[in-house]
């Protein structure tokens, strides 16, 4: 069977069981199969400028590129091929997520592992990633001798903290960070972590510290640098809502980093609550950067106010508009005059 045909008759199948973006599950799952026979495939013709090339266009990973995809479309799988394709259907019939299936999602430009034991990493997440290097990024940082800590709460995949501390790396400004902690509560996405960051040349940067956060927090040695940043991603989602979320998420996506009381607010809570706990020195700034639903903001706006003294609020908006992060600003009254909340 060729490529077009096998397409066409997967599509239809993930269309039966009413499988979002059918099509293009169908090629990505298709170039995976084929990249890992790579070595099988022999050379195809491509065009290349208009003119017909013998070499199939792979990336850094060995993997073919998705043009070679459209332009080869008569190419003939070979059983090896066709049988591994086909496992991977059989795996997206069952609404398991392609993140899952490939091991591999892509986040902020970087490709990271995951497996259920972790969130799938999503678009909405790297605004939290472009807010804290908006901050890291300013020269005057070292100038002023600001070199701050960064506290990844409920990390998950990593691909939040690894993100931020690869972008510093890439201008040069890695040196700046006085520490960095990755936190979480399930020793199985700590280690899905330190397979991220040892990817990327960071297993020796980040501390990973497997506990609940609210104990993590309040270790006094986490806060010996002037200004602090902290990344949360918890869980936010209604008990009720649960059962509403699409059949991808609830049979694959760890429960325990989704669902967050009656309001969905309980985690977020206990982190403003921590934070408040927190013996700053003199003068040092806490920043926290909260992913959480539109409908959520306004309470959390009022349950921050109510338990930080001197904080400082601003909401981010994610492409479609909504409002997707809470950013704090917690410290002395000084340091907050001339930042305005939004």
């Amino acid at each position: 069977m060729n490529i077009q045909q096998i397409l066409k008759i997967s599509a239809d199948k993930l269309r039966q069981k009413n499988i979002p973006s059918t099509a293009l599950d169908a090629e990505v799952l298709l170039l995976e199969a084929l990249s890992k026979c790579a070595d099988e495939i022999p050379p195809a013709p491509f065009l290349k400028g208009g003119v017909l090339a013998n070499d199939a266009p792979r990336n850094d990973n060995k993997r073919l590129d998705k043009n070679w995809l459209y332009i080869n479309n008569n190419y003939e799988l070979n059983k090896k091929e066709e049988e591994l394709f086909n496992n991977f259907i059989n795996q997206r019939l069952k609404h398991k997520p392609v993140a899952y299936i490939l091991n591999r999602k892509e986040f902020y430009g970087y490709d990271f592992y995951v497996d259920e034991n972790v969130l799938i990493p999503r678009p909405e997440t790297e605004l939290i990633v472009e807010e804290v290097l908006k901050i890291l990024n300013n020269d005057r940082r070292e100038q002023a001798c600001l070199f701050p800590t960064i506290i990844d709460i409920g990390t998950g995949s990593g691909c939040i903290i690894i993100s931020i501390l690869n972008e510093l790396a890439k201008n040069k400004k890695d040196k700046i960070i006085h520490n960095a902690y990755a936190n979480d509560i399930s020793s199985e996405a700590i280690s899905t972590a330190k397979i991220n960051a040892k990817k990327y040349n960071l297993n020796k940067k980040i501390k990973f510290i497997r506990n609940d956060f609210e104990k993590f927090l309040n270790k006094k040695s986490i806060y010996n640098s002037n200004e602090i940043i902290i990344t949360a991603n918890l869980p936010y989602v209604k008990n009720d809502a649960y059962k509403t979320l699409s059949e991808d998420i609830r049979k694959y996506e760890p429960k325990i980093a989704l669902t967050a009381g009656r309001d969905g607010l309980v985690c977020i809570e206990s982190l403003v609550k921590s934070v408040l706990k927190i013996k700053k020195k003199y003068k040092q700034k806490i920043y926290i950067f909260i992913e959480a639903d539109p409908d959520q903001m306004s309470r959390i706006m009022a349950i921050s106010r109510e338990k930080l003294a001197n904080v400082n609020l601003e909401i981010i908006k994610d492409l479609s508009g909504k409002k997707r992060i809470i950013k704090l600003l917690y410290c002395h009254p000084e340091l907050v005059e001339g930042w305005k909340a939004r």
